[in-house]
Order: C-alpha cells, then sequence, then structure tokens
C-alpha cells in the first residue's frame, strides 16, 4: 500500500488539506497511468512521471505503480537474459585484457531491482563483488527470484552459451537457493560475496585507491546526467587498479520508445533542451540524451583510456521520421542514429 504521509522529515505534523491534496493528485496520477497503459502514448507517461517527481517520496510512489500497474519490475525473460548477455561480454573484455575472473574484486554502477550481472560474476569466482546504485531497489523477494531464475537456467542449460560457472560456485548458489527462506536479505548477499550500498557513486569512500580489477555497468550512463557523469567517472579512475578494466554498456535510444510503439527511439532528439528539461525529462527515469561521441570526449577529457569500443548502428530511415532539433547537428547522421555502445577502457 502506498503510504499516506502524516509528517514531513523534521517530524512536524502535514495539515490535512495538504494530505487531501496528495491524496487528490495519486488519484489524477492512477487515472493518467490507466489511459496511458490503455493507448500506450509516451507523453502521458511523461506527465505522469513528471508529476510524480515532485511529489515526496516520488521513487516509492513511481515502484509502486509499477510493481501493480504496469507490472514493469518483474523479473522477466527478456531481462534475466538480456543481462546474461552482457555479463558474458564483461566477462569477455576481462578474460582477453586482464586474464582469469578468478579471485578478483568487482564493482557495478547500477545495481536495480534484479542483481543478475553481480551473480554472474560470483558464479565465476570472483572474490568481493561491489554493487552500487543511488536508490535501494533489491530485497529478499527480488534476490530470491533472481537466485530461482539462476537455478532455472542452470537446470534448462540456458545459462552456459554466456559462460560457463564454475561448478563450486553453482552447487554453493544452489546452496543457497535451497535455504533461501531460512536467510535474510543481508545473508543472502554476504554468501554471494556480494557487498551492496546505497549510495552516490560520485563518492565511493568506502573503496581504496586502486582496490577494484573490474568497473562495470549497464544501460545506467544514459540515466546520469553530464555533470554527474564527469564525477563518477574520475571516482572510477581512482579506485580501478592499474592493470584493471572498465566496461560500460550504454543504452542511446529514447526510453519512453520502449513504451510507446508509435514513436522511433529517436523521438526525444526532436526538443531543444529547454522544452526537454523544463517539460519531459524527470527523476524518476531521466534520460541524458547523449550521443556516443559525447560520452568518448568525456573518457578523452579524463585521461581514461578507449580501448575498443563497440555499436550498434541503429537505423538510419528511423532518425529521418524525425526533425532533429538544431542543438544535435554537430553530429552525423550516423553518429546520431547510434543506439547502443559498449566502451572498454584498460587501465595500463
Amino acid at each position: 500500500m502506498l503510504a499516506l504521509p502524516s509528517s514531513n522529515c523534521a517530524g512536524e505534523v502535514v495539515p490535512l488539506a495538504f494530505r487531501r491534496c496528495y491524496i487528490g493528485t495519486l488519484l489524477g496520477i492512477l487515472t493518467i497511468y490507466f489511459a496511458a497503459l490503455m493507448i500506450r502514448k509516451w507523453h502521458l507517461k511523461a506527465v505522469v512521471q513528471k508529476t510524480i517527481s515532485f511529489l515526496p517520496n516520488g521513487h516509492h510512489i513511481n515502484h509502486w505503480f509499477q510493481k501493480h500497474i504496469t507490472k514493469g519490475v518483474e523479473l522477466s525473460d527478456a531481462y534475466f537474459y538480456d543481462r546474461l548477455e552482457h555479463a558474458g561480454e564483461h566477462l569477455k573484455a576481462y578474460e582477453r585484457w586482464c586474464g582469469s575472473v578468478q579471485g578478483i574484486t568487482t564493482l557495478e554502477l547500477g545495481t536495480g531491482w534484479y542483481p543478475v550481472v553481480p551473480i554472474s560474476l560470483f558464479l565465476k569466482g570472483a572474490a568481493v563483488i561491489h554493487t552500487v546504485d543511488i536508490s535501494e531497489l533489491t530485497n529478499h523477494t527480488k534476490l530470491t527470484d533472481t537466485l530461482r531464475r539462476f537455478v532455472e537456467a542452470l537446470d534448462e542449460g540456458t545459462l552456459q552459451p554466456y559462460y560457463q560457472p564454475l561448478p563450486e560456485r553453482e552447487a554453493l548458489l544452489r546452496e543457497i537457493y535451497a535455504t533461501v527462506e531460512q536467510l535474510s536479505a543481508p545473508q543472502i548477499l554476504e554468501r554471494l560475496n556480494l557487498h551492496y550500498a546505497v549510495m552516490d557513486a560520485r563518492h565511493l569512500t568506502h573503496l581504496p585507491n586502486q582496490s577494484i580489477d573490474l568497473v562495470h555497468s549497464n544501460n545506467t550512463f544514459e540515466h546520469v546526467y553530464p555533470e554527474v557523469l564527469k564525477d563518477i567517472l574520475a571516482e572510477f579512475k581512482r579506485v580501478v587498479r592499474s592493470a584493471g578494466l572498465q566496461s560500460h554498456f550504454i543504452d542511446l535510444s529514447d526510453h519512453f520508445a520502449h513504451f510507446d510503439g508509435s514513436i522511433t527511439i529517436y523521438n526525444f532528439l526532436q526538443f531543444s533542451p529547454k522544452a526537454w528539461d523544463g517539460w519531459i525529462d524527470n527523476s524518476i527515469q531521466p534520460q541524458n540524451r547523449w550521443r556516443f561521441p559525447q560520452y568518448l570526449a568525456l573518457y578523452e577529457n579524463l585521461g581514461i583510456p578507449l580501448t575498443e569500443t563497440q555499436v550498434r548502428e541503429g537505423d538510419l530511415q528511423a532518425l529521418r521520421q524525425v526533425a532533429v532539433h538544431p542543438h544535435f547537428q554537430q553530429y552525423s547522421e550516423a553518429e546520431l542514429a547510434i543506439s547502443h555502445g559498449y566502451v572498454f577502457s584498460k587501465m595500463d
């Protein structure tokens, strides 16, 4: 259930009129959300998210809508195997440039609800696995769901195409899952060598200099505003070992297109920064709209090696359906069309 705030962060009683207004706002949001679901229009979803972003406990409210209305926080096959694919790419990159994953210390940016990639690193023998997120999203239920999907994939033989787990780690994972109802969330994480922190990744004060072998992320950079991302990458540069690796996957598509099939993944390129920032973008699901060359330029400015990049070229025909705003005119069509990309940095 959504909790109605009866007091503010200072412990002061919230006036009844405010609480009634709060309820009215939530009912209005619920109405718009149902309308958005029925007609699948991105601008209605944008209105909902923008409104929620101004409310107390906005992220919790959004999570409630996603859990009970849109069912957007369930661990689907698509999400699970997409994350396994990313885990496989990070693993291959590390083995290619640095060697065995066994015994290493890792750091993930953007835990999300289901720690599929960290558990994959556990199965491959990583010794210490750090994962950080600005919001606390995972819990005992989601950890249990993730473990269940791993056990199912192991039983069905669908994990092996992505990577081959160590037998002793597979046995330990099965043991953890068999006793998961007797374990608390912290105990599950401890047994998986997983250190979960809810914090600002610009200040990884719990990590010493050059203490991490592999830094990785998936579908996260695009949700971080440039000035914040600059500081996060600078912090990654501090904590990663001189012989370590950074491996990041970036989704450059308009995420509203994942909801509304009537628009292309380049739809957000038509808006001016003023229109996008003022009327559409929101703190619930922020999108910085950066194009791939901008990320590469940031790496170069910070002195982070660009060992290799891989891109999905995207769809020029779909791009040409959008009246791209002059704000993006310095980029070629090919650069604008890039939909996804990996950036690998061997830190030596």
